[in-house]
């Protein structure tokens, strides 16, 4: 017993240094390196074969002495498959003794026991709260459906602020292709009560999903009936300020968006850029109003010297800069409410003014289109945000600036420039 707790504790301190050497020296430069035979020594130990049963009872031996580490081990060691295979075992055996780790669902939860329909499902209902991406994993093809992991992604995603799902407004359209129990459609009706912002990318995004062309010719036979249903249902709920803010934040973006398609019958050239100029002109600033890419900045001024037709072999995408005051989401949300409520307000006098003294004013390009498909735009960026998240995490001092952009329709969006670059 005491050779094995040994061997144990020698395994993860050997994952441990491999770690430091690989930060120290991540080229493995040879004038980099702090003791050759021993790293040498602890490279050839690390590769010797893994015998299957002795890390069998290593998984057994972890989980007796503290079940978290047996939880974690196998981001440890890697390539050692009997490590996931003895931790679903313990897990299934005695789920509550792993409950409170969120990183333990994954063992209990499988499509094995999905699909078996396994009682210990039932500790699910009352496991801790995993990320939000997790959450919307069993809404997806990866898992099959099933009522119990539907209930805990609804109550794990209600858990967190409304928010809290913005980055993920993509995949929760997309969830409603497999949503044959109705759970996704009711969350999404649920959330939308509690955030009127979030409300508005939801109806931008099931906008943009409804037809499977630019053009609106070809509804989604999949999605166009429950997306339809899903947006009139949102919008009809809407009363009072918050109908009032809806109105105006769609009114005010759909007369920005609609410059580009004004534009695109001019030549290109001078004559556009004058349409251009024309047309941006038209727009008056609403107060209490914001960029679809941009929810946390309330739009206070358009610059009009600034329109832009950009390069476009057949569209007319155009780039415009606005005055924005950064206040946050929750802070946004209020101050437009407020004008709504006061919408007689002087814009210097109001108290939204007043509010917006305290934060950073700051200018915002953004390149609006009409007729251009963004929404793989969207998924490559979300990729970058999330690899910038896991450097952060780990200490990676790279840098990364995931921009901003969103689908407002079939074919229109709305792209944020990078500050301060060409």
């Amino acid at each position: 017993d005491y050779m094995k707790k040994r061997n144990l504790i020698l395994e993860l301190l050997a994952v441990e240094i491999d770690f430091l050497v690989t930060w120290y020296n991540p080229l493995a430069l040879p004038e980099m390196q702090i003791n050759v035979k021993s790293e040498e020594a602890l490279a050839g130990w690390r590769a010797r074969p893994i015998k299957i049963n002795v890390w069998k009872e290593f998984t057994q031996l972890a989980w007796s002495y503290n079940p978290a580490l047996a939880v974690f081990l196998s981001q440890r060691i890697t390539n050692a498959e009997i490590i996931d295979d003895e931790v679903a075992r313990l897990v299934l055996a005695d789920p509550m003794a792993v409950a409170h780790i969120p990183d333990a669902l994954k063992y209990l939860v499988t499509t094995k026991t999905l699909l078996a329909d396994s009682p210990q499902l039932n500790y699910m209902l009352t496991w801790s709260k995993v990320e939000p991406i997790q959450a919307l994993a069993y809404f997806s093809r990866q898992y099959p459906t099933h009522p119990l992991t539907a209930q805990y992604a609804v109550k794990t995603l209600g858990s967190y602020p409304a928010e809290a799902v913005l980055p993920y407004i993509p995949q929760l359209v997309q969830a409603l292709r497999h949503d044959t129990m109705g759970y996704v459609t009711e969350f999404i009706k649920h959330i939308s009560k509690r955030s009127q912002i979030v409300a508005h990318q939801l109806i931008w995004n099931m906008q943009t999903n409804m037809y499977m062309d630019e053009d609106m010719h070809q509804k989604d036979p999949n999605l166009y009936d429950i997306l339809d249903a899903l947006v009139n249902s949102i919008i009809a709920s809407l009363s009072g300020p918050a109908k009032k803010f809806y109105e105006r934040e769609f009114d005010f973006f759909g007369k920005i968006t609609a410059v580009s398609g004004e534009i695109r019958s001019f030549p290109k050239g001078p004559q556009r850029k004058k349409a251009c100029l024309d047309e941006l002109r038209k727009i008056e600033v609403q107060r209490g109003c914001y960029l679809p890419s941009n929810p946390e900045a309330m739009v206070l001024d358009i610059d009009y010297n600034s329109g832009t037709p950009m390069q476009s072999a057949a569209k007319a995408p155009y780039l415009a800069r606005f005055k924005v005051q950064r206040c946050g989401i929750t802070e946004l949300e209020q101050m437009a409410m407020d004008v709504s409520n006061n919408p007689t307000g002087s814009p210097i006098t109001s108290p939204t003014r007043a509010q917006l003294s305290l934060h950073v004013e700051g200018w915002q390009a953004a390149i609006f289109k009409v007729g251009d498909d963004v929404r793989q735009d969207m998924l490559a960026l979300q990729v970058i945000s999330i690899f910038k998240n896991i450097f952060r995490q780990v200490g990676l001092d790279l840098y990364l600036f995931p921009y901003r952009v969103v689908a407002t329709a079939p074919g229109c969006g709305v792209i944020e420039c990078v500050p301060n670059a060409k």
